[in-house]
Order: structure tokens, then sequence, then C-alpha cells
């Protein structure tokens, strides 16, 4: 970002979560922070198929689930410390599971911060004065040859009608002009909205998996489609869907319904439960909770399909928890018995 440069300004409002590369005190790739193991640790998710165990869990042993994620939280700020922290200026202050925005820190960033060439503050700017000059809130000047504002975005739908804009949310002709308020887009599964049969959204969501989540999401639009999928009996279950959603998220993250951050996991499975596929993808629950949820778990899910859509049963061997159990406990009653 900042190597063909001298230095750069990064401008904050406020500072967000920025993920090492790396945690448990370095031992662990972040990408391990995408496995069942790790998953299992956040709140249930709304409409998620999760067990009768996994939510006694939940509810039993809140306080622990809080201390652990409490420990990740400083573990992920502890691995970087005063590198990154040390001004205060890129240090958060809302809890990570509250987190309204998580970035993965870039490879030459810490260096680039030691080394005087990345420069935070925060701030915001006040106006653009001229091609190189900015002043800030604060009333601060600075000097750039380049500006780069990210600023994120706004939805707009221009091509919908008034009448089904109204009805997914979104903002009408007569609206459209007068707020920049982030639009939440009324839709079921967030993927369709309720009374306008013909219309789906792919890629909605933003979370972690975010290529997973519009891969299964498309096998989703086209049992949809093709009329095999078993929606709500009314549209008012439908909507209390949408609702339940987006409070929620709303009350996680502060953010609109379609931004589910870590919860990358929920929609994968909400999805394959509606379609009727299996929620386990590998064949045993150790890879299946311990190893990384790769895209190549997906890769079946055409072949599922068809297979059941022709009314065949389809077999997955799976060698669950219960198994090993089982195994272990008749090992043991043959030892006793020898």
């Amino acid at each position: 970002m900042s190597s063909p440069f001298e230095y750069s300004h990064i401008v904050l409002r406020r500072a967000h979560w920025m993920l090492p590369r790396t945690f448990a005190g370095g031992l662990l790739p972040a990408r391990y922070l995408l496995t069942r193991l790790t998953y299992a640790m956040y709140p249930p998710f709304p409409g998620a198929p999760h067990s009768k165990r996994f939510l006694y869990f939940h509810r039993r042993f809140s306080r622990l689930l809080k201390f652990i994620n409490d420990k990740i939280s400083a573990d992920i700020i502890a691995i970087n410390g005063p590198d990154l922290y040390d001004d205060k200026i890129f240090l958060p202050n809302n809890s990570f599971l509250n987190a309204e925005n998580i970035y993965v820190i870039p490879e030459d960033f810490i260096r680039l911060k030691q080394q005087g060439r990345i420069i935070g503050k925060l701030d915001s700017i006040d106006e653009i004065i001229d091609s190189t000059t900015i002043r800030l809130k604060s009333g601060e000047h600075l000097q750039a040859d380049m500006i780069i504002c990210a600023t994120g975005f706004i939805n707009r739908f221009p091509f919908f009608s008034d009448t089904d804009a109204k009805i997914m949310g979104l903002p009408t002709m007569q609206t459209s002009t007068q707020s920049n308020i982030e639009t939440d887009l009324y839709l079921y599964r967030r993927v369709i909205p309720v009374g306008v049969p013909n219309v789906a959204f792919v890629g909605y969501v933003s979370c972690a998996t975010h290529w997973m989540v519009s891969e299964v999401a498309s096998h989703w639009v086209s049992e949809y489609f093709l009329g095999r999928l078993k929606l709500p009996a009314s549209e008012t279950e439908m909507y209390k869907e949408i609702d339940e959603t987006c409070t929620f998220i709303h009350k996680t993250f502060n953010r609109t319904g379609c931004y589910l951050f870590y919860y990358w996991l929920s929609p994968i499975e909400i999805y394959l439960n509606d379609m009727g596929l299996r929620l386990e993808r590998t064949h045993n629950w150790i890879s299946e909770y311990f190893g990384i949820y790769l895209p190549e778990r997906l890769k079946g899910l055409h072949e599922e399909r068809r297979v059941k859509a022709a009314g065949i049963k389809y077999h997955h061997w799976y060698f669950s928890f219960q198994h090993t159990f089982l195994v272990v406990l008749f090992l043991v009653l043959v030892i006793l018995l020898l």
C-alpha cells in the first residue's frame, strides 16, 4: 500500500478490528478461525439448524464462552502489541463479538508503520481544499499527492419500480435522493424479496467466507426457481425471519442485515438445510470440526441435488463422535473380558 510512496496518512473516524495473520500466541494461522470448533464459540444465529446440544451448551455455559471470546480478543491484540497499538490509533474500542468491521492486516503494514511510513489519525475529512490539501475536522491540514476515499457504498437499484422497491425496503424514486442512510433489503434468507417471485439476490451477504456463501446461495436460488424449496406457509412467517435476522445483526454489529462478518457458517448451513442436503461435509467428526472449512467441502452439491431430485437416497459415510465413543467403549469391554 505505502511502499511506492514516502509515507501515507490513514484517517479513521474510529478504529476497527485488524486480524493478525496468526493467533494463539502466533502458533496458528488465522485461517484456523474458519473451523466448526472456533465457530461454536459464537452465540447462536437465528434460524440456523443448531443442534439441541449446541443450544444447551450456550445457555448453560454462556459465561465460559464469553471468557473464551475475551481471551481470543486479548490474544488478537497481544500478537502485534506495541508494534501496532503504541499510538492507540488502531486500537478498537468495542468487543470483537460486536465488531462493525474486521480486516486482516496486510503483510507489510506493521513494518511500514514502524518505519513511520504509515501514519494513522483518528479524525475525519472536513474538506478537500485543493488537489493536494485536506483539512480535517480537527483543523489539521494534510498534504497528499493522491487521495483515496474508502467511503463504503449505499445500495441503489434504480431499475426496480417504486412498487417493487417499496416491497424490498429500497428507496423509491421519491425518497432515493433524500437519504444516504444504509439500506436494509427485506430479503428472506438474504436472497429473495417477499411478494416478488421472479427476483433473487446472490452475493448480498458479506462475511468472512463471502464466496462460499454465494456459491451455496446460488444452489438455493436454483432450487427456488425450480420449485423444489419448501418455503414458509405465509408471507408473515417470511417477514418474521427477516425481522429476527436484521434485529440480531443490528444488535450485534450495529450494521444492516447483510453484514454477517464472523457468522460465515450459519448462512451456509441454513441454505443446505433448506435444500435437504447434509450439513456434515467430510467423512469424520475430527476433520469436520477441527479442519478448515475449505471450498472443496461444497464441490458435490450439484450431484447431491440431482440425486435428491431423482428420489434416490444419497449415501454419505460419516464417522461421528458417537461412533468413536461406541468403538472405544467396545474396546474397553473387550479388554476387561480378556
